[in-house]
């Protein structure tokens, strides 16, 4: 069977819960990879970073704790894994360089000292390269496990960004005193990107969720997916914390690159205004077994304990954006964390204490960053406004082209099967006037005086629709065809 290799940067967030073992030290669930962006792209190759977390018995046999990582084809098996174990009996030999083959990442933790660090050379072979790692987090959970977050991983994946494509992992720890042997191993696990990605909206208003799964392959694919809700508003999956809402539930999509499927469902009252983690798992296909978990934004419909008076986020240049934002009033504010999205992928970028005294102010406090950003797609900014008592709440989205579009009108997706689009207007300033209409020329839905970039437009029928767009300032009408599909 002929593997589909790509790289894993249009992967929101990529997520795999292994087996439990009989034996309690090798215990390993939760292996979860999100906040994916790429950091440079070649002919043959794609840097991205990322985040990556996953859950291990906190005991004295995991010493040292170590992850290498291969493109299928290159996968050495060097453990003989069978059901995503080791099939040796007795002493496992750590893995060296001549044992790796082409790996594309090395990460080792030295879990042996409090806290836990990093470690920059293999200690079973120093020729072998480790992967840089930003930092490193263990929680110890209350049930003994320990949770470990890693964040800033930086790999080049041999293959060019763009296609599907399946990574291999092996999870291996050591309870010798410079890991010599693999006492605890987790192999052949099997991670998928870009064969499906998936876009979506928790509406706070309707208390409902709509999402579009698209196929990026020539397969039909199927599977299930389930919905969990960010309580705490971290941004991260966090299984046993964030709250299942919606359970098991099956999906397909058609063959073809670009066919799309929709899913959508109710969102309990309780979970309101919080962002939703749609876990996605194929079960057809070479990707078969792998999931993916992505994070849809939620709309904001409690009053923020911040008024905001604007909020703009603006293309400078190639490699710059300028996020600007103004407070009339604050209330017990601790400050604003930047968020931003860039395929797919929504990730911190900035936090900024509040100018405020003792986080209240009745007066207009002005804000700005500059983001570097040469991304050459649409851009997402949200701020994220977290009050002293640690409650989080969101602002709208605000959207910026990469530099070839910064002229141009977008709507997007067009056509759409969900019955909502997004329109990016130009990035000229002033005040603009929306009128659209149905394909016989009846007025649906109307906005004077819009000041920011973008509009979300929901709950359409099927039809074809047109959107005329008037500049105040100079009259320059400019109009949009606008498809949705039954």
């Amino acid at each position: 069977m002929k593997t589909c290799l790509r790289a894993l940067l249009f992967t929101a967030i990529i997520s795999l819960s292994l087996p439990i073992l009989s034996y309690s030290q090798c215990t390993i669930s939760n292996i979860i990879i999100q906040n994916t962006s790429v950091v440079s792209s070649g002919t043959n190759s794609c840097t991205v970073r990322f985040d990556a977390s996953f859950n291990i018995e906190n005991n004295n046999g995991n010493k040292f704790i170590f992850i290498h990582a291969w493109l299928m084809q290159d996968y050495p098996n060097y453990f003989d894994c069978v059901n995503g174990h080791s099939s040796h009996n007795g002493t496992i030999h750590a893995p060296k360089s001549a044992d790796l083959g082409n790996e594309f990442m090395n990460i080792g933790i030295n879990n042996n000292v409090d806290p836990p660090t990093i470690i920059t050379t293999y200690p079973p072979d120093p020729s072998v390269p480790m992967t840089t790692v930003g930092g490193l987090t263990r929680i110890v959970n209350p049930d003994g496990s320990a949770t470990f977050i890693l964040t800033g991983i930086t790999v080049t994946i041999p293959a060019p960004c763009g296609t599907p494509e399946v990574i291999v992992a092996d999870l291996w720890s050591s309870q010798s005193a410079q890991a010599q042997n693999a006492h605890c191993v987790n192999c052949g696990i099997l991670y998928s990107a870009g064969y499906v990605s998936l876009t979506g909206l928790a509406n706070c208003a309707t208390l409902t969720y709509n999402a579009t799964v698209t196929n990026h392959t020539s397969s039909a694919l199927s599977g299930y997916y389930r919905v969990y809700a960010d309580i705490n508003g971290d941004g991260y999956f966090t299984p046993a914390i964030d709250t299942l809402i919606q359970d098991t539930t099956s999906f397909s999509v058609g063959a073809g690159a670009g066919t799309t499927s929709s899913i959508s469902g109710p969102i309990p009252a309780a979970n309101r205004n919080q962002d939703l983690f749609i876990l996605l798992t194929q079960t057809s296909g070479s990707a078969s077994g792998a999931s993916t978990v992505v994070l849809i934004p939620s709309t904001s419909c409690a009053a923020l304990p911040v008024t905001f008076q604007s909020f703009r986020a603006t293309r400078m240049n190639s490699s710059m954006v300028n996020v600007t934002w103004e407070t009339a009033t604050e209330i017990n504010n601790s400050g604003f964390a930047i968020l931003r999205n860039t395929g797919g992928n929504w990730e911190f970028v900035a936090f900024f204490p509040t100018m405020a005294v003792n986080g209240n102010s009745n007066s207009t406090l002005t804000y700005s960053f500059t983001d570097r950003n040469n991304y050459r797609g649409l851009s997402q900014y949200r701020i994220r406004q977290v009050d002293i008592d640690g409650k989080m709440k969101y602002t709208d989205i605000r959207t910026v082209r990469g530099d070839a579009d910064a002229s141009k009108v977008l709507v997007y997706p067009n056509p759409s099967n969900n019955g909502q689009v997004t329109v990016v207007f130009d990035d000229r300033d002033g005040l603009r006037d929306v009128n659209l209409t149905d394909n016989s020329g009846r007025m649906i839905q109307q906005w004077k005086g819009l000041s920011g970039n973008t509009l979300q437009v929901e709950n359409l029928r099927g039809g074809i629709y047109t959107l005329r767009i008037m500049l105040r300032e100079t009259g320059d009408l400019k109009v949009e065809k606008i498809v949705i599909l039954q």
